[in-house]
């Protein structure tokens, strides 16, 4: 895809997305961000049932963090976002994001129980530490703080 394909792309889509102004934006992120809040603390009152209703448990967790990425594109718009997100330098934090929160849903709806809590709970701290990554990596140097906080907790400091 040349550049002219991208711009023509990004101008179409353009269309069907109004123009928002400023405060539009940061109104529409703050709600985003709350019911994504609110989804991820429902999940955690769900979690003493994950047990019975893993499926419940997964759908608000990873909900509320599709809500969360939902949130930011209001800020960067949907363009800018996606843009960010696929950059050589965070896609594979991205691509590892998107599949442990499929792959959260899927086992959660797919694999028998008993063993379907434990496979749901490894996905979710997949899932986490996968946003937490895909998070730093909107910070300077974030990536290069946390893989060092990391190390000094793994190995208590003798790295």
């Amino acid at each position: 895809m040349n550049e002219d394909d991208e711009n023509s792309w990004a101008d179409e889509f353009g269309e069907h997305c109004p123009k928002l102004s400023m405060k539009t934006r940061i109104t529409l992120w703050a709600v985003c961000t709350g019911v994504g809040a609110f989804l991820a603390f429902l999940g955690g009152i769900f979690v003493f049932k994950i047990a019975t209703q893993p499926e419940i448990f997964a759908i608000l967790y990873t909900g509320g963090n599709l809500m969360a990425i939902c949130a930011t594109m209001f800020l960067w718009g949907p363009c800018g976002q996606c843009r960010k997100m696929w950059d050589k330098s965070r896609w594979g934090a991205t691509l590892i994001y998107f599949l442990s929160m499929a792959a959260t849903i899927t086992v959660a709806f797919t694999v028998p129980i008993p063993y379907n809590v434990i496979a749901v709970i490894l996905c979710l701290i997949v899932q986490f530490c996968a946003m937490v990554w895909y998070s730093a990596s909107y910070i300077p140097c974030g990536r290069k703080v946390l893989a060092k906080i990391v190390r000094n907790v793994c190995f208590c400091g003798q790295v």
